[in-house]
């Protein structure tokens, strides 16, 4: 069961949302793509973050793949995530009405000291 992966923002997601933002502009292609370059490093600190590594079985995985990401790419945010039942305010399991079994969501991964 693959219950653990990174979630976080990358250079790459950020330029594709700033693409998608300014899809209708008419602009030259240089004013375009520094406008996109501009939007795309406000979103790549302010956005809501988003998983961007494949699911791991073991969360060393996802830490080697925070430090790769590092090393390769800009990503901002990164945070390990491991897949638990989602639980209410009163830390009681949220239960699906349709199949009557606990809801599962990303949950932040502390390990054991």
């Amino acid at each position: 069961m693959s219950a653990f992966c990174v979630f976080g923002m990358t250079l790459d997601a950020a330029i594709k949302r700033a693409e998608k933002k300014l899809a209708g502009e008419k602009l030259t292609m240089d004013v375009w793509k520094q406008k996109v370059h501009e939007a795309a490093e406000q979103i790549l600190i302010s956005a809501k973050p988003i998983q961007v590594s494949p699911p791991f079985d073991a969360p060393q995985f996802a830490e080697e793949w925070i430090l790769v990401a590092r090393k390769t790419s800009r990503i901002y945010g990164a945070r390990v995530m491991v897949r638990k039942p989602k639980e209410d305010k009163k830390g009681n399991p949220v239960i699906s009405k349709s199949s009557g079994l606990p809801l599962m969501g990303w949950q932040p991964y502390r390990s054991a000291p």
